[in-house]
């Protein structure tokens, strides 16, 4: 009997530390620096975004409360970010657009066509995109999600930057339309001014170890906020 209950304990252990996460991989270029890797995981409760090491630097999203966490081990440190209630006010002066056209000769994407999209904001092309209508949605929301959260952090240091130092397209994809480049599908590829990514893989039900999207207790956290009024 005994060890009938410490296999059903060690069970549900297992259970409790293992999660089901939709699963997104990139390959980034950036100007200026070498190529790196971008893991996406995305759980109801969370997303989080790192360099595809457990152990590594990582952003992480509490999707219930709002709040973005920077986690760095070494210095041991948790940057908090929690947005302000409210939204990013709106620049009636910025004009969006975008065209949207399927790429008939490009192979198909769990049997969808792939489409190509310019994203423009006051004529200024912003981002070229394929991407793949109706796939990966929840993961899609999650990094919506992220991005809504994330927007409303980078308003403030927008709105205290000069306005000739601000571009259409940053001040579109950073705060008034963060989600655009998501809305239409899963992006296979993106190229921004000094930026390419490509999908290396994607997971609809990832097993994923449940510490992941646990912060550490014994770190020191650092409020947003607190930075600013430095």
């Amino acid at each position: 009997m005994q060890k009938v209950l410490m296999f059903l304990l060690l069970t549900m252990t297992g259970q409790v530390m293992a999660q089901s996460a939709a699963l997104l991989v990139y390959k980034v270029w950036e100007k200026g620096s070498d190529p790196y890797i971008s893991r996406i995981l995305v759980t109801d409760d969370h997303v989080r975004l790192d360099e595809g090491s457990d152990g590594g630097d990582f952003t992480l999203l509490d999707r219930k409360a709002g709040v973005i966490y920077n986690v760095s081990p070494d210095d041991r440190s948790i940057l908090v970010m929690a947005p302000e209630a409210g939204e990013p006010r709106r620049e009636e002066a910025l004009v969006l657009s975008m065209t949207d056209e399927p790429d008939e000769e490009a192979p198909k994407v769990a049997g969808k066509i792939p489409h190509r999209l310019e994203l423009l904001a006051n004529g200024e092309r912003c981002a070229t995109l394929t991407v793949v209508p109706g796939l990966m949605e929840p993961a899609l929301e999650g990094l919506r999600d992220f991005r809504r959260v994330l927007a409303r952090v980078q308003a403030a240091s927008m709105a205290a930057m000069p306005q000739e130092m601000q571009t259409a397209c940053e001040l579109a994809m950073l705060v008034q339309a963060p989600t655009r480049s998501l809305d239409h599908g899963l992006p296979l590829s993106e190229e921004s001014a000094g930026r390419v990514q490509l999908l290396l893989d994607y997971e609809t039900a990832f097993d994923a170890d449940g510490v992941l999207f646990e912060l550490p207790k014994d770190y020191r956290r650092i409020r947003m906020s607190d930075l600013a009024g430095n």
